[in-house]
Order: C-alpha cells, then structure tokens, then sequence
C-alpha cells in the first residue's frame, strides 16, 4: 500500500511540472492544459486511495491535505477560465509544489480518526480551509508577479481570486468556533491555531477595506495575508509548539 501511494504521489507531480512548462512556454496550450486535466484525474486517484487505506475522508492530517489540495483548484481553474484569467501554469504548479511537500511526509497509511475529528463539521471546515489556502496562493502569485505593465490586470486577478476565497476563510473560521464548541463546550480558547487563523482572516478583511488604496498597498497587503496563510498552515502545524495546540490530534 506504501509503494501505491508513493507512486500515486509522483505521477501527479510529473504531469503538473510537465504541464506547468509547457503552459509557460505558451507554444503548446492546449497540450499543457490537457496534461493539467490529466493531474486533476489522478489526484482523485490519490484522494481515493488515501480514503482507501485510512478508512476515512483523508483530511485529518497534513499530507492528506496536501494531497486533497490541487482538486480544490479544478473548480477555481473553470472558474478563471470563465473569465478569462490565464492561471492553468499557476495552478499547476501550485499544485506540484503542495504534492512534493506531501511526498516528503510521513506516509502515515496506518493514521485512524482521532474521536475529535468524527464530526459532521470535520470535512466542510477542512475543506473550506483548504479552498480558501489554495485560491490564496494564486492570488499571491499575482500580486507578487503585479509589476510594469500587466500591474493592473495581475492585481485584479490577485482581487478575483482574494474575493472568491475570502467567504470560505470566513465559514472555516466560523464553523471552527462551532465545531469547538461542540467538542470541548467552548467557542474559542485562544489555542495558537485559532489566533493565527484569525489574524489571517483579519489581514484579509483590511486588504478589502484598502481596496481604494494604492496599488502598493494592496500588493503589500496580500502578500502579508499569504505569509500568515504560511504560518496558518505550516508553521503552526509544524513547530515543536503545535504539541501544545488544542490541534495536535490531527498530527
């Protein structure tokens, strides 16, 4: 089973780098996007084999949602598509970048459920989160990438994509306080998770309220956003102070 996933793991990551070049290289479009779809396809593969050997929704640890995060971006690609919003190079590397992070985890093929993670609320507060993370990521590389004279249409793409995940910020943050409340009969208990998720969820509410500031300023403002997803997720879930977190379950 080991052998499976690793190889699950891999062959994803190889379609999204493959896609991901050709997409930059912009000569062959239709064959980047193709290879792009392909991933997509074999991370249901992945998700479902990670189901397979825990016997559960394969959410309740890191690598899980690393693994589960390059699907959440199938939508938001139709999505920009829609619109008109070249994104498939980024999200195909996004895409690769969260599978080589999940590749270099434990496998953790014998991890159950933590009786705190049996919850009706464990899969749509995860998942929201996940959505909101990723969606952000790309919004980060557009403004990051916001210079000269593509400035504009890059920071309208970096808002596009802000807007779109700043609702399922908010139901990750709100359905937490319920989840938390149901589990340990408190709303909130300034675990280190749930402060940075908020000052996440705060940094994201100021850029909004800066719409009509300079470009500058946005730009500043959703890259700071991005460095506090970072701690969110991976810092927070990773340092030797996480032992200590009301969350240290799902490790």
């Amino acid at each position: 089973m080991n052998t499976l996933l690793t190889i699950l793991t891999i062959l994803p990551i190889l379609l999204f780098a493959a896609a991901c070049v050709l997409l930059l290289v912009r000569r062959t479009p239709v064959h980047g996007e193709r290879i792009l779809a392909a991933g997509l396809v074999s991370c249901v593969l992945l998700l479902a084999a990670n189901a397979w050997a825990v016997h559960a929704p394969p959410l309740g640890n890191m690598r899980h949602v690393l693994c589960a995060l390059p699907l959440v971006l199938a939508p938001v690609w139709v999505y920009l598509r829609h619109n008109r919003v070249q994104a498939g190079a980024g999200i195909a590397g996004v895409a690769a970048v969260a599978l080589i992070g999940a590749l270099c985890m434990p496998l953790q093929a014998g991890w159950r459920q933590a009786p705190a993670l049996q919850s009706p609320w464990f899969v749509p507060h995860v998942t929201s989160y996940v959505a909101s993370y990723a969606m952000l990521t790309l919004s980060a590389l557009y403004a990051a990438g916001a210079r000269g004279v593509r400035e504009s249409s890059r920071l309208e793409a970096a808002h596009m994509l802000a807007r779109l995940a700043f609702p399922f910020l908010t139901f990750g943050l709100c359905s937490g306080a319920l989840w938390a409340d149901a589990a340990w009969g408190r709303y909130w208990a300034w675990d280190i998770k749930e402060v940075w998720s908020l000052i996440t969820w705060v940094i994201y509410l100021m850029y909004f309220h800066a719409r009509a500031s300079s470009a500058c300023r946005r730009r500043a403002l959703l890259l700071l956003g991005f460095a506090a997803v970072l701690v969110t997720f991976l810092i927070v879930n990773m340092a030797p102070v996480a032992a200590d977190s009301l969350h240290s379950y799902a490790q």
